[in-house]
């Protein structure tokens, strides 16, 4: 799940420089189109059938997630870098309560500290807002990142149940794009800005570190419970502020500093035996 994190951060860096000219459903598009030749190509060297045993499972989690997509990446683009992945690292929070109803899965005592206490690290990383009168983000913005972490949770939810019916993890990626595509394409078209050989090379690296963080926290969530897999993806807010202070010219605060070391305890709350 550390490296999933990993991935999945650098991701980011590079949505956010992709966006400096290119629409959101564009960036979406061209990681669908790069997801569904690299699963496929998985699916058929490991010889796995592209008919699940779970069908009505698989297609909900492509569409929830093609969904969740497109809302973290808008975030991505309206927010800095920071802001963005700490609010979309609220789904530990979401995928914790999901789970207990959705998969029956025990919450701990110490799953639900760890849990409020990653909630708290996010807020005190944002400056408390709602609090203290400081700059904000637009209540628009907020509920697009806001839907993003929701619609990530749920997803990883059913990707879990998936899991647990022995769906193969390459077949539970395969089914992203095959609904990422169509949704996207008609949206892509319309706001389509040809890229030149940089942002191309900008938007392969977004479909490889994507692939490469899916794939971890596929396997991630067929080993791990599911609340405990989320949790552990709280690394990813603090690698995200010290991606967007040396890329970016984002400011690091005092906040950032107290909110990461909030984060590294809950983290360390779930894997502490």
């Amino acid at each position: 799940m550390f490296l999933s994190a990993f991935f999945f951060c650098l991701m980011t860096v590079f949505v956010k420089s992709a966006s400096v000219k290119l629409g959101t459903m564009q960036i979406v598009l061209v990681r669908g189109i790069f997801t569904f030749i690299f699963t496929f190509v998985l699916l058929k060297t490991n010889k796995v059938s592209l008919w699940g045993r779970s069908y009505k499972i698989l297609v909900l989690r492509g569409i929830t997630g093609s969904i969740a997509l497109y809302f973290v990446y808008e975030s991505i683009q309206r927010l800095s870098l920071y802001e963005a992945t700490s609010i979309q690292y609220l789904y530990p929070i979401f995928t914790t309560i999901l789970a207990s109803f959705i998969l029956s899965e025990k919450v701990y005592k110490k799953i639900f500290l760890s849990v409020i206490l990653g909630f708290l690290g996010v807020f005190v990383l944002l400056k408390f807002p709602f609090i203290y009168n400081v700059k904000s983000i637009s209540v628009q913005s907020l509920i697009i990142a806001l839907s993003g972490a929701f619609l990530t949770a749920l997803a990883y939810v059913l990707v879990r149940l998936a899991s647990k019916k022995n769906e193969s993890p390459f077949l539970i990626m395969f089914y992203f794009p095959l609904f990422t595509i169509p949704m996207s394409l008609p949206f892509a078209i319309f706001q389509w800005q040809s890229p030149n050989l940089y942002e191309w090379c900008i938007l392969l690296m977004v479909g490889i570190c994507t692939q490469l963080g899916q794939m971890f926290l596929t396997f991630g969530y067929k080993v791990l419970p599911a609340s405990n897999a989320a949790l552990t993806s709280y690394i990813q807010v603090p690698l995200s502020a010290l991606f967007g202070y040396i890329l970016f010219f984002e400011s690091i605060s005092y906040n950032l500093i107290f909110g990461s070391m909030i984060i590294f305890i809950s983290i360390a709350m779930v894997l502490k035996k």
